[in-house]
C-alpha cells in the first residue's frame, strides 16, 4: 500500500512538473512543423494543434486548388544542422492557380513595449525566366511569402496584412524580403547576398511601440546561429518607424490572429511560384524561435510521471 505521505508526495511533484512545464511552453504561442501524412493534403488538418485555434483553411480572397498544398517526407534543415526539427514539411505551388491557405490562431495584441517573433525555413522554387529579357531583372518575378494578418484591420481598415516574409510579385531582385502590409513597394530586401532561392531559416523579431496609431520596429535575420540571440546591428533587413517613404502609413504589426503563406500562379510570361517551408513559429522570445515542442503536453507529462513514480513506490513499498 502507498501510504498518504506518498501520495501527498506524488502530487506535489506532479504539480511542480505541471507548473515548470506551462512555463517553458507558456510563451511559444503558435507551432507548425506539418507532421502530417507524406503525400497528403494539408488543407483541412491541423486542428487546434501547436496553438492555432482552427485547421488550415481556404483565405477568404484565395482558394487552395487541389494539389497545390502538400505535405512532403522528412523535415528541411537550418543550414548548419543546429536548429531542432519535428514532422516533414511542405510543398506548395501555384501550378493550379494561385495559393492562399490560412490558419487561425489567438490574437496576439502587440501591447507597448512587448516583442513578437515569427521564423520559418523555406526556399524559394520552381522554374526560373531570364532576368535580362524582362522587367523588372528578377529571374522570380511572381510573389511567394509567408504573411501573418489582423483580421479586425484594426491599423487600417482593408489592410489587414500585416507583414509577409519572402518576396513579392514585381520585386526587382530575387532576396529574402520583409514585405510590410503586403507592399511590395515598401519591401525592404536581404540583397543580392541572401537570394531567396537559398534554403534558409528566417528569423523575425517585431518590437511593439505605442497602440496601433504608432510604428512597430521589425528585423530580419538569416541562418542566425540558434543558440545566441543575435543583436538587431545585424539584421539583414530592417523597417524602423516612422514610414518617412509615405507617413500616412504606418507600420504597425499588432492584433495578428492568422497566417496566410501566398504563391502566385503562372502570369503572362512569368512562371508560377513554388515554396517549400517547415517549422512556422510565433513566439515572444527568441528561445521559441530555436527550442523544440518534441516533448507531451504537460497533463500527459504529468501522468507518465505520476505512473512511473508510483511504480518505484509500489517496488519499494
Amino acid at each position: 500500500m502507498i501510504s498518504t505521505t506518498r501520495v501527498a508526495l506524488l502530487c506535489a511533484i506532479a504539480a511542480l512538473i505541471l507548473g515548470a512545464t506551462q512555463t517553458t511552453q507558456a510563451a511559444l504561442l503558435v507551432y507548425e512543423p506539418f507532421d502530417y501524412e507524406p503525400g497528403s493534403a494539408i488543407l483541412g488538418q491541423g486542428g487546434t494543434n501547436g496553438g492555432f485555434t482552427g485547421a488550415w483553411r481556404e483565405h477568404s480572397s484565395g482558394s487552395v486548388p487541389a494539389g497545390s498544398f502538400m505535405t512532403a517526407a522528412g523535415s528541411l534543415a537550418h543550414p548548419s544542422a543546429a536548429l531542432p526539427t519535428l514532422g516533414n514539411s511542405a510543398i506548395l505551388t501555384g501550378e493550379f492557380g494561385t495559393l492562399q491557405p490560412a490558419r487561425d490562431f489567438a490574437e496576439i495584441s502587440g501591447a507597448d513595449g512587448t516583442t513578437t517573433w515569427i521564423s520559418y525555413i523555406g526556399q524559394r522554387q520552381g522554374e526560373a525566366q531570364d532576368p535580362a529579357t524582362t522587367s523588372p531583372p528578377n529571374m522570380y518575378p511572381r510573389g511567394v511569402n509567408v504573411g501573418v494578418f489582423d483580421s479586425d484591420e484594426l491599423a487600417h481598415p482593408g489592410r489587414p496584412e500585416r507583414v509577409g516574409i519572402g518576396n513579392s510579385s514585381n520585386a526587382d531582385e530575387n532576396e529574402w524580403s520583409i514585405i510590410p502590409e503586403g507592399s511590395g513597394g515598401s519591401r525592404e530586401g536581404a540583397g543580392a547576398a541572401n537570394p531567396f532561392t537559398n534554403l534558409a531559416w528566417a528569423v523575425v523579431r517585431i518590437d511593439h511601440i505605442g497602440d496601433h496609431t504608432v510604428d512597430d520596429n521589425i528585423y530580419m535575420w538569416l541562418n542566425p546561429d540558434p543558440n545566441v540571440e543575435p543583436d538587431v546591428g545585424s539584421a539583414v533587413a530592417t523597417i524602423i518607424g516612422p514610414n518617412e517613404g509615405d507617413p500616412d502609413i504606418s507600420f504597425d504589426y499588432s492584433g495578428i490572429d492568422f497566417t496566410r503563406p501566398f504563391v502566385g500562379n503562372a502570369s503572362s510570361d512569368r512562371p508560377f511560384g513554388v515554396l517549400i517551408m517547415d517549422e512556422l513559429r510565433i513566439g515572444t522570445t527568441y528561445a521559441d524561435m530555436s527550442g523544440t515542442q518534441a516533448i507531451p503536453e504537460p497533463s500527459t507529462l504529468v501522468l507518465l510521471t505520476l505512473a512511473g513514480l508510483g511504480l518505484v513506490t509500489r517496488r519499494r513499498s
